[in-house]
């Protein structure tokens, strides 16, 4: 808590404060404790604040712009498949040698949600960021969530030679 006080009294973001603590914490913390508390906080966080940003977030979501301008969504949502998972299908290819396996892959990796809703909801905020992009983004990341792992089960199983 005092880090994220500290955070805001210098104008960083909170975000910022409670990962260095969780740094200090992790540094800090006899091994013995580590699991313990991690699980503690996990459940806290994935069970009670993690649902409720993603709440939040979606309560506060522009619909209406990205309703007049789709094209920027859909601009997006291609750009997240190609800097995300278009660079994975290449990097993993000696790793991953099928290369329907390796678009399966690439296509999960190009998933994109919580980091697009954590980062536009600070820019935002920071005004640093228009919400009419930052609501395609997010419609973006989503529509990806949907479209990505789907069409990478609709890729045919190869058995391994």
């Amino acid at each position: 808590m005092t880090l994220l006080v500290i955070a805001n009294r210098f104008g960083l973001d909170v975000v910022l404060g409670a990962f260095v603590a969780g740094v200090i914490l992790r540094r800090y913390l006899p091994p013995e404790e580590e699991t313990l508390l991690a699980l503690k906080v996990e459940g806290v966080a994935f069970g009670i604040f993690v649902p409720i940003f993603f709440v939040v977030s979606g309560a506060n979501l522009d619909i209406a712009s990205i309703v007049q301008n789709p094209l920027r969504l859909l601009v997006f949502f291609v750009l997240l498949l190609l800097v995300r998972g278009l660079p994975q299908f290449f990097i993993y290819r000696r790793a991953i040698a099928d290369p329907i396996q390796r678009g399966r892959f690439a296509l999960l990796v190009a998933t994109a949600l919580p980091i697009i809703v954590a980062v536009t909801t600070v820019e935002t905020r920071a005004g640093l960021m228009r919400p009419d992009n930052a609501a395609a983004l997010v419609g973006a990341g989503a529509l990806s969530v949907l479209v990505f792992p789907l069409l990478a089960s609709a890729l045919p199983q190869r058995a391994k030679p």
